[in-house]
């Protein structure tokens, strides 16, 4: 297979998945405190850009985990957590058209968290990228957003059945994850947005 340099689009990607995620989360939100209860209508709306951004996140990772040609093992950095959080994004489509609980996902989602912040530990001590600091960063919250997806996809579940006001810890996760994928959402599009004349003039 031919190498595409696509790094710029999969950053993109990032942000786009959690821009959408927020939207689905928000209007979630939105919806209960109109003392709504029902959230499958926002939910079946959303699981069809879910699934194709998921999909296409997947392949794009795959794929550019065999043609990397460039020394060092960017690839892997770069994208082993696109595949996965990919992965995550078809799950979440699937649970949402196969009304499955949310909760195995969420904690599929605290684990590739972990893994996240792992690798940005790790790339960070290494030297990888010319900016290590903004990687350590950036899947800092990525990560934190994958760990905390665990509480709030038990809260998803358990929000059609509460009739008074929810207990304050449930808040306050909802909180950290909405921040921390707002935050990492906005740094990987500005990340995306620099990169593309670099990468657009590496193109042969």
């Amino acid at each position: 297979m031919v190498f595409v340099d696509n790094l710029a689009y999969a950053l993109f990607l990032l942000s786009f998945s959690g821009f959408l995620i927020l939207y689905v989360v928000t209007s979630i939100y939105l919806s209960y405190r109109k003392k709504e209860r029902d959230f499958s209508a926002i939910l079946s709306a959303a699981k069809v850009p879910i699934a194709v951004v998921g999909a296409y996140m997947v392949i794009l990772g795959m794929v550019s985990q065999f043609t990397w040609p460039l020394p060092g093992s960017y690839n892997i950095l770069f994208f082993d957590p696109l595949v996965s959080f990919g992965l995550i994004m078809v799950a979440f489509a699937f649970s949402i058209h196969y009304k499955i609980k949310f909760d195995n996902i969420g904690f599929f989602g605290l684990m590739i968290g972990i893994m996240t912040i792992i690798y940005g530990i790790q790339g960070y001590n290494i030297g990888l990228t010319s900016e290590p600091f903004a990687l350590l960063i950036l899947y800092f919250l990525y990560g934190i957003t994958g760990v905390f997806s665990y509480p709030v996809s038990i809260i998803m579940e358990r929000l059609p059945g509460i009739k008074k006001d929810p207990w304050i810890g449930w808040t306050v996760c909802i909180v950290i994850f909405w921040l921390a994928l707002l935050a990492s959402s906005l740094i990987s599009g500005y990340i995306g947005y620099m990169a593309i004349p670099v990468h657009l003039a590496s193109a042969p």
